[in-house]
């Protein structure tokens, strides 16, 4: 065709081809969720799930040449048995630097079955801690005979590297002892020590001689050993009486007793002493203030009132009276 159509008049174009169209893409699949493990908590150190406590005192006060026992017992919250490192440390202080004595220690390794001394200022040793059970650490503790008053000993405690800490301890104090003496000679027995605890220091700090006990004087120091050592020689001393006194048996002692308590108005007292000594008579006043009781003699033809002192009479008859002011 010479017009540049074509039988079915469909024209041509000249110049580039149109574009030909990108098919849409395709959605990709969803991605299937992946499983993450939860973070692992970080396990317990030993140290931290161990406790240290003591079993009763942690401090105690002892006397001269006394042993006492001081026990701690140790625990591990570890769900199985886990082995220890203990580390042990005895300190020893002194109100006199320089002279304090070294007290003895021992004590009862777990799993053994007798005490050993603890010989080194610092000794470890090694313990395997069933889970949930205390485990006792017990320690043998010995005041030495020289020891002077306030001197003190520690038994420090560790347990693992930084774990349970613990310090038991003992301090020396004073002790009231008694003595036996002849009766009447308590005085002189008592001014004798007296005069050899002022030329030795620490041993002897104070005695009392008490009217109302006869053959006894009562010394407080601080070990039996060094009482027992001033007592040689002296006079009339019998020695010391066997175990420590307490303050509470001695403190009676100490209040002087009123002596017309418990008599009254109309009883009927003899008189112990003086120039009426042994005849009877009936109380007439009673002074509290002086101790002085006003009687008059039963037998006497003129009653005549006689005043003595309250420890001068010995009651035989209460009356019905009343007690003097």
């Amino acid at each position: 065709m010479a017009d540049g159509t074509n039988d079915d008049g469909i024209g041509l174009l000249s110049g580039a081809p149109p574009p030909t169209p990108k098919p849409a893409p395709t959605p990709a699949a969803p991605l299937a969720p992946v499983a993450v493990a939860p973070p692992t908590p970080p396990k317990p150190s030993v140290d931290a799930l161990l406790t240290l406590k003591a079993a009763d005192d942690t401090s105690r006060e002892v006397t001269a040449g006394t042993v006492t026992t001081l026990s701690a017992v140790l625990t591990s919250k570890a769900a199985e048995a886990v082995p220890v490192e203990l580390t042990l440390e005895v300190g020893y202080t002194s109100t006199y630097p320089g002279e304090g004595a070294e007290w003895p220690v021992r004590w009862l390794p777990p799993g053994k079955k007798t005490m050993v001394e603890l010989f080194p200022r610092k000794e470890k040793a090694s313990v395997h801690l069933p889970p949930n059970t205390g485990v006792p650490l017990t320690f043998e503790i010995t005041a030495p005979v020289g020891v002077r008053y306030g001197d003190r000993v520690e038994v420090r405690i560790a347990a693992g590297g930084a774990g349970a800490k613990l310090t038991l301890a003992c301090v020396a104090r004073q002790a009231v002892l008694a003595i036996k003496t002849s009766r009447g000679y308590e005085r002189e027995v008592a001014d004798t020590l007296l005069a050899r605890a002022e030329e030795k220091a620490d041993v002897v700090f104070a005695l009392l001689v008490p009217s109302s006990l006869r053959g006894y004087v009562f010394a407080e120091g601080m070990s039996f050993e060094g009482v027992r050592e001033m007592l040689k020689g002296i006079r009339k001393a019998r020695g010391l009486v066997d175990g420590e006194t307490t303050l509470k048996e001695v403190e009676p002692l100490l209040v002087p007793k009123i002596t017309v308590e418990g008599f009254v108005e109309g009883a009927i007292v003899e008189l112990i002493s003086g120039p009426f000594k042994g005849e009877k008579a009936r109380v007439k006043k009673i002074d509290q203030a002086k101790e002085e009781i006003t009687v008059e003699l039963i037998e006497a033809v003129v009653p005549i009132p006689v005043t003595v002192r309250g420890d001068h009479v010995r009651m035989l008859e209460k009356g019905g009276g009343k007690s003097g002011s």
